[in-house]
């Protein structure tokens, strides 16, 4: 059913109402169709509730709507007349002052789109005297008059609106004319037109043409205007013409906007200093003629939009990071001007991937919105014809004229409310019907960061995510089915269109930012910014995943008793080893100290075993309870310990060894004379010291590696910590070279003990040697595996981006 319009709306107040179209405030039905706060993920349900008196009035209208659109639809197929709206009348004044307004606007939207006898309001009027004085009308039907006027590429004038709507005259100016044309990018880059919107582009709410003569309407190039010599028409629109200019005081070129328009994108712009926003420099009043100056950077590489016309006519196949130098430098080219020679950022585009390229074109965007919001400005328009390119390639966000600056006192979100359909958000859709109750106020961060979603999208693919019509999109039944869209898209569906190159990492992006519910998506544009870095960086991304499984998902589920795991079973293994090649070589050599042995191996081990065990597990714990506590601090604590754990447990280790290895041959040989006291006391301390060294080193990468591939990622995945400092980063490379070291020791010395005592026992050493060469293989790829990790937690730190959400 198309969503209808309440008679409650029709007469509320001329400047309130008229804000009721594109300006929601918190006047009017409510409907719970969706929850305007977003906060519930419940499923849509009816967008506006029955009359109490009778539900077959309603199914009524819905059945007038379909004869209208199907009588229409058999018209432009060539089979008979437009349809006579009051034929469509039942004659049942409940149900046409609900039915009459939605029946024009299909109306109009059919004739206007399809050039068919187009009409104006007065003719309705005069046809149908339901409907009323045109005065009176409903805003809705006025602005629907004006939208589809707008999109079929009619001019709509100042004078017009000031004959036929005295009272909201001004009102109309503001929301169909002042907004978009004020400020639009495509005024400040070279090459470009006001022409209004692509016939095949997405409906702007905002977009018209309105022409009157203005003061300003007669400059030309060669013109002097107080301190600026313009050389170059660049754009113009409604109340704005943009020339390339000399800023004769300062010696240099700006884009210079003249306009009378007295909105708030200066004060807005002027605070917004960063490399991915266009940069204001001033503005200024003129005289002569009386006009407002507004002074800024040239940006000129085009826009987003002439890039993405290239990745439209360039086969998927063929799209590559050269597209945005090849736009860039024919716009360039188009003006005399010559590339930018030994740009790192210009080589790194010709080099990359398509996917790629959109990840960094995106990421700076991210970045410069992050900036925006941090300053309080919410955007509210982004999309392709938005964003310049500059001579190197770096995109700049422009056009924030209906942008909202949360910090300046008396400024009301809805005052400049508007933006391009297409590219809006649910919640911001919502704000744009008056039906579903939704208000400016809800349209925050989260709705530019789906705006930048949808526009990455459409550079990745050539295509927006969604099949909105452009000639139907005006209309509050096409705004309901742009909602329904986007509520209801199955993404994982939609990732089916997407590039067969495009890495994984890239499409988790693109389907967070295009949750429908607002706190699925990123918390805020920094966190965008970071997920799109990461894209860029496949050994961090991968490393920053949540575990599906696996032995990662695993050891983050018992991460204390892996820990346990990984530190004891190596020792266990050498001791084991130990115990079976020395009691076979003292039966072999010195049977008579078997006996002794025996005792002194279960004493030894009795006490070193469980009391090197009570320590680790001891300081495990502490360490685990640590990074479990609220307190950020002991978190991160905690975080520095378990980086290091690997470290303790391997000194441990060493420690044992070390005493086993002078305790052994002394208990056993107390009071016994040997013939050979020193080979005797040799051949143990190196079995035993082989030992230790698997019993460290091995541990120590086992443990390291858990700590730096798996749980400090989750730390700082989560949130709970920082990445690691660049000292502790460089202690554990430190120690990663000693431990490899002991681990090159495992089989050089079981080689040793078979050269030194010949054939004794020579098939436990070969063991020994075989296993530690092994063994010493597996741990360099650990060792590699931790640097690779180490390398890439440094990267995330110096970008500072260890306190965001990488999922």
């Amino acid at each position: 059913m198309f969503p209808l319009t309440l008679p409650s709306q029709r007469e509320s107040g001329a400047d309130n109402e008229l804000r009721k179209p594109i300006q929601m405030t918190n006047e009017g039905p409510q409907s719970d169709r969706y929850s305007s706060d977003e906060a519930t993920r419940a499923q849509p349900q009816a967008s506006v509730a029955a009359p109490s008196d009778t539900e077959q009035a309603w199914e009524r209208v819905a059945e007038q709507l379909d004869a209208v659109i199907a009588r229409w639809e058999g018209c432009l197929a060539g089979d008979g007349e437009p349809p006579q709206l009051a034929e469509y009348l039942t004659g049942m004044a409940e149900v046409d002052q609900i039915a009459l307004p939605e029946l024009i606007k299909v109306d109009l939207e059919h004739r206007w789109s399809n050039a068919h006898e187009p009409k104006k309001l007065e003719t309705y009027a005069a046809e149908l005297p339901q409907l009323g004085p045109v005065e009176a009308l409903p805003v809705e039907l006025i602005y629907e008059e004006l939208q589809v006027r707008m999109q079929a590429g009619d001019t709509v004038n100042e004078r017009e609106l000031t004959q036929r709507f005295p009272d909201r005259a001004a009102a109309l100016q503001q929301m169909v004319g002042g907004m978009a044309v004020s400020g639009s990018p495509t005024e400040i880059y070279f090459g470009s037109t006001l022409a209004g919107p692509a016939e095949d582009g997405p409906a702007h709410v905002s977009d018209v043409r309105l022409a009157d003569d203005k003061p300003y309407d007669h400059l030309k190039p060669g013109d002097v205007l107080d301190d600026f010599e313009l050389m170059l028409p660049l754009g113009s629109g409604a109340f704005a013409k943009v020339f390339l200019a000399r800023q004769v005081s300062m010696e240099r070129l700006v884009a210079l906007k003249i306009s009378a328009h007295t909105g708030s994108e200066p004060q807005t712009l002027a605070q917004l200093d960063h490399p991915n926003i266009v940069r204001v420099f001033d503005q200024r009043i003129a005289d002569d003629p009386q006009a407002r100056l507004l002074y800024m950077e040239v940006v000129p590489g085009g826009t987003l939009g002439d890039l993405l016309t290239a990745v439209k006519n360039t086969p998927v196949k063929q799209r590559s990071g050269r597209l945005v130098v090849e736009v860039v430098d024919a716009k360039l080219g188009s003006r005399g001007q010559a590339p930018p020679e030994g740009s790192a950022q210009r080589r790194w585009f010709k080099e990359a991937s398509w996917p790629l390229a959109v990840c960094e074109i995106g990421a700076q965007l991210a970045e410069g919105l992050a900036y925006a919001h941090e300053k309080g400005v919410m955007h509210r328009d982004v999309k392709p014809a938005n964003v310049l390119l500059g001579a190197k390639g770096s995109p700049k966000l422009a056009d924030f004229n209906i942008s909202f600056n949360g910090g300046r006192v008396g400024e009301d979100p809805a005052d400049t409310f508007g933006g391009s359909l297409a590219y809006m958000s649910p919640e911001q859709l919502e704000a744009c019907h008056p039906l579903l109750g939704g208000s400016p106020r809800m349209v925050r961060e989260a709705s530019d960061i789906y705006s930048v979603g949808v526009m990455l999208w459409e550079l990745l693919t050539g295509d927006r995510p969604f099949a909105d019509e452009p000639t139907k999109i005006g209309s509050l039944a096409g705004l309901q089915r742009m909602i329904d869209a986007r509520r209801t898209a199955n993404l994982n569906e939609l990732c089916k269109k997407l590039p067969a190159d495009c890495p994984d990492s890239l499409r988790q992006v693109l389907v967070r930012c295009l949750q429908p519910v607002k706190a699925d998506r990123y918390e805020d544009a920094q966190q965008l910014a970071s997920a799109l870095r990461l894209c860029l960086d496949p050994t961090s991304w991968k490393l920053m995943q949540e575990p599906q499984g696996g032995f990662a998902g695993v050891a983050l589920l018992l991460p204390l008793l892996w820990v346990v795991v990984a530190s004891m079973v190596p020792n266990v293994l050498a001791g084991i080893f130990n115990y079976h090649y020395n009691e076979a070589w003292l039966v072999q050599e010195v049977p008579e100290l078997h006996t002794r042995f025996e005792k002194v191996q279960l004493v030894i081990n009795a006490l070193v075993f469980p009391v090197s065990m009570f320590i680790g597990v001891g300081r495990a714990r502490k360490v685990a309870n640590m990074l479990r506590s609220d307190d950020p601090r002991k978190v991160g604590e905690g975080s520095h310990h378990a980086l290091h754990f690997g470290r303790f447990v391997a000194l441990l280790s060493i420690v044992m060894w070390t005493g086993a290895g002078l305790a052994f041959p002394i208990a056993i040989n107390w009071g016994l004379p040997i013939e050979s006291q020193l080979g005797f006391y040799t051949h143990f301390v190196l079995s035993l010291v082989l030992c230790g060294c698997i019993g460290a080193a091995y541990p120590y990468f086992l443990v390291t590696t858990l700590a730096v591939h798996t749980f400090i990622p989750a730390l700082v995945r989560n949130n709970a910590t920082s990445c690691p400092q660049p000292s502790d980063v460089r202690t554990v490379r430190f120690w990663n070279r000693f431990f490899l070291a002991l681990a090159t020791l495992v089989p050089m010395l079981g080689v040793w003990l078979v050269v030194a005592y010949g054939d004794t026992q020579k098939v436990y050493l070969m063991i020994a040697s075989g296993v530690g060469m092994a063994g010493f293989l597996g741990m360099y790829a650990l060792d590699r595996l931790i640097e690779d990790d180490l390398t890439s937690l440094q990267r995330l730190s110096s970008e500072s981006r260890c306190t965001s959400s990488w999922s």
